[in-house]
């Protein structure tokens, strides 16, 4: 009988691999991430030049919106720098295990990641990026390029002639609606383009400004700074204006109240460091690292990982089985072997196919991060050998299997009932729509891991192999451990026996698919 179920398992195995199909499903989805990755870093360094203008009718507020604007320069180059930084200083290694890493090198990447804006300041301070290149100099690999900044992403444009800065605010927007709904173009620099953003301060703005106490009137569109643009996601020049506006009334409120601006801004950006720490870690390495943090949010990975290497496989089953019966193939195959053998060599045979999709795309992501070395492959790679040494890895193959071994039972068994692919769907449809309800609840669980919720529905078999590898990284109570490992196998020797007894009864069967009440009947038949 073994010796059965190993020839087909090899027949089933040899059929899927040998196709393009096969390697065209699999290589897809490292191929697609592997795109995604070089098209978002193409985006993100391919955001055209943002044209605006400015008209400060005020004249209070004109120096605060060039420093809001410089400041997003210089926000940029400073996040540019670090990983500049970060790919050609000497001697670089990611340690994600290391708690609070403070060494020379890192201290402005480290303030970086701690607090952005006070990183900022000290950055402006010091020096910005000339001091910045001579304290990273003795740091970076002989063959190091010279550091190019990015070019300003925010540039003042010409203010048409034909505008009337002194006009009412309305007649202003009423002159300049052709740049700003893009009918004409703006000159900025002897260039130009389209106007992306309009910043206009009324005459009496002041009287607008909102204080604690202050009893709110009516919604006015047009109280305070006006800023016009047609683009309502990229929201960046519009917050660091108002951040940098809001600071200028603040330093003024300061000082007509005698209080030194100074002391206040080194109070703002004074902090107490907030170490996290494991209390069932052991003694001296309690201290939450980077490494841990991944290893909590890795089953998301994990189970998605199983999902799509799931429904591959169960496809594949499905289809297999779907084309040798409407071919006349398994006919030929249940003279020579038992219908149980085939049933069972096609649920290893996939399975094998399943273990080497997997071994692809990992193989593939290994390849992708030695080929590319960059400071993002390099965490990468950190990550995966993070999730991959860790304890999940165990739980990982118990409930891949478990999983298939459910799953794969019901879809061979409906696809011995089904002549071809569109009765099938139908019948597949609830299977995936159960598959979907724990793949959709991964975020939560991982919040609380041991929700009441969450615990009772790991109790219910179809749910058991995503929800426990989903809370494996939080140390479920070994009650449940058990108990739905029990209740799993059980279930799975179950779902074997009837998909076994519907597969046998069906594969030979034609016509269309039996109804519930004739499938139940099919399922308690003696034979």
């Amino acid at each position: 009988m073994f010796k059965m179920i190993q020839l087909i398992a090899y027949r089933e195995y040899q059929e899927n691999v040998k196709t393009k199909g096969f390697w065209v499903t699999i290589l897809i989805f490292p191929v697609i991430f592997i795109g995604m990755y070089f098209l978002q870093t193409a985006l993100s360094n391919a955001t055209p030049t943002r044209y605006y203008l400015l008209i400060d009718q005020s004249g209070r507020y004109e120096e605060a919106v060039d420093v809001a604007i410089d400041r997003e320069h210089q926000r940029r180059i400073l996040q540019d720098f670090v990983t500049y930084m970060l790919d050609y200083r000497v001697d670089v290694e990611l340690d994600l295990t290391a708690a609070n890493p403070n060494t020379a090198i890192d201290q402005l990447i480290d303030d970086v990641d701690a607090d952005e804006v006070a990183a900022l300041d000290e950055w402006l301070e010091s020096g910005g990026l000339n001091f910045a290149l001579t304290m990273a100099s003795p740091n970076l690999e002989e063959d190091a390029p010279p550091y190019e900044q990015p070019e300003p992403q925010f540039i003042q444009a010409d203010l048409p002639p034909s505008v009337n800065i002194n006009a009412p605010p309305d007649e202003i927007i009423a002159q300049l609606r052709p740049y700003l709904v893009g009918d004409r173009p703006i000159s900025a620099n002897g260039e130009s383009g389209n106007l992306f953003a309009l910043i206009l301060i009324p005459d009496d703005v002041d009287q607008d400004i909102s204080r604690p106490g202050a009893i709110p009137g009516p919604p006015d569109t047009t109280a305070g700074v006006q800023y016009w643009a047609r683009n309502l996601t990229d929201s960046r020049l519009l917050d660091a204006i108002g951040s940098s506006i809001n600071a200028e009334i603040r330093e003024r409120e300061y000082t007509e109240l005698g209080v030194n601006t100074e002391s206040v801004r080194n109070v703002q950006r004074t902090r107490m460091p907030l170490n996290q720490l494991d209390p069932t870690a052991d003694e001296g390495e309690e201290a939450v690292s980077m490494a841990d943090t991944f290893r909590q949010f890795a089953p998301i990975g994990f189970v998605y990982l199983m999902f799509i290497s799931l429904m591959q496989n169960v496809q594949y089953l499905l289809s297999n089985t779907i084309e040798e019966k409407s071919n006349r193939i398994i006919e030929v195959l249940l003279a020579s072997v038992t219908a149980d053998e085939l049933m069972m060599g096609k649920l290893v045979g996939i399975g094998l196919a399943g273990l080497t999709t997997i071994a692809v795309w990992l193989l593939s992501f290994y390849v992708f991060i030695v080929s590319y070395d960059s400071t993002q492959t390099e965490l990468i790679s950190e990550i995966l050998e993070v999730i991959l040494s860790s304890e999940l890895i165990p739980w990982f193959i118990f409930y891949y299997f478990a999983g298939y071994a459910l799953y794969s039972g019901v879809f061979l068994a409906i696809g011995s009932l089904c002549s071809t692919l569109k009765e099938a769907q139908a019948l597949i449809m609830p299977m995936i729509l159960i598959q979907i309800v724990p793949i959709a609840m991964m975020a939560f669980v991982v919040l609380d891991p041991n929700n009441t919720i969450v615990r009772a529905l790991s109790w219910f078999p179809l749910f058991t192999p995503y929800l426990m590898l989903n809370r494996a990284a939080a140390d479920p109570p070994m009650v449940d451990v058990v108990g739905t490992t029990i209740l799993l196998l059980a279930s799975i020797v179950l779902v074997l026996w009837g998909s076994g007894k519907v597969f046998k009864l069906g594969v030979l069967r034609t016509g269309q698919p039996p109804k519930i009440l004739e499938l139940l009947r099919m399922v308690r038949a003696k034979h």
